[in-house]
Order: C-alpha cells, then structure tokens, then sequence
C-alpha cells in the first residue's frame, strides 16, 4: 500500500464519519417508542412499576405535545395582533420580504371578506401558517421609499 492508497483511505473514512455526524444531527438519534395510556393498558408488563413508568411517561409526553401547541399557538397569536396593529396605523405599511413562492398575506378579497365578519383585515383563517413575523415588517412610509431607494441603487 503506497502513500497514495493511504490518503484516500483516509479521506474515505472522515468522509463517512463527517456524513454520519451531520447525519445524527439533522435527524437525531432513535428515541424509544411513545406509548399513549390506552397503549400502555393494552400492553402486557412484567411487573406494576413498568407499567406505571409507561403511564408516566405516556403523560409526560402528553403534556410536552401540549406545551408546543401552545407555543406556536402564542407565535400565531402574537403575528396576527402585529399585522392587524399594522394595518390600523394610518402611516404603517406592511412589508412582506420573501425568497422565493407564494405570498404568506391572504387577498384583498380575503382581507375584505375578514373584516366584514370578523371587524380586521388578517385572522388566523386567512394568513398562512407558513408566515413568520419577521418575514413581516412594518414600516413608515419614509423607510419604504428608503428601502427601494437603496435596492434602486440611489437612482
């Protein structure tokens, strides 16, 4: 084996073991089975303490679900009061930055439509779930003629 059989090898190796890393950080390692209770009443233990111990467990995952749902419920939340507060603001202007797709803001028909029945313009059934609140700025008038003043180039 020469030196140069010797380098791919090796190149080879760090190759895998870097692959196997990102690997197991994007997608984490294998947990063990998420029971629900009536899982864990169906289930056949070996003693009473294990059984109890998927109760509990069953619950503690239940109540970590929970806590999540109501995170993003509270993000949700949080967005929806900021594009209506920018929406009242007379000077505001609502500016949506995206890469690349569809827009995150419903239709000036969907718009018209919410605020006939609901009194605002954006509610959780019209803005997508995809929008994040810092994909939408409010700004004064003054700072969007500033912004397309600089994307322009100073023109």
């Amino acid at each position: 084996m020469n030196d140069r059989d010797w380098l791919t090898t090796v190149k080879i190796v760090a190759c895998t073991l870097l692959l196997i890393f990102f690997c197991l950080a994007a997608f984490g390692c294998a947990s063990a089975p998420r029971f629900t209770h009536d899982q864990c009443n169906a289930t056949r233990f070996g003693t009473a303490a294990e059984h109890e111990q998927c109760l509990r467990a069953a619950s503690k995952y239940e109540q970590e679900q929970h806590e999540k749902q109501d995170k993003k419920l509270i993000k949700r939340d949080k967005l929806i009061v900021h594009l209506n507060a920018c929406d009242a603001n007379p000077d505001g202007t609502l500016v949506e930055f995206r890469r690349s797709g569809r827009t995150v803001l419903p239709s000036k028909r969907a718009q018209r439509n919410a605020r006939r029945e609901y009194g605002v313009p954006y509610t959780f059934d019209n803005v997508s779930t995809q929008a994040r609140i810092h994909m939408l700025p409010c700004y004064s008038r003054d700072d969007v003629r500033r912004l397309i003043e600089r994307a322009m180039g100073g023109y």
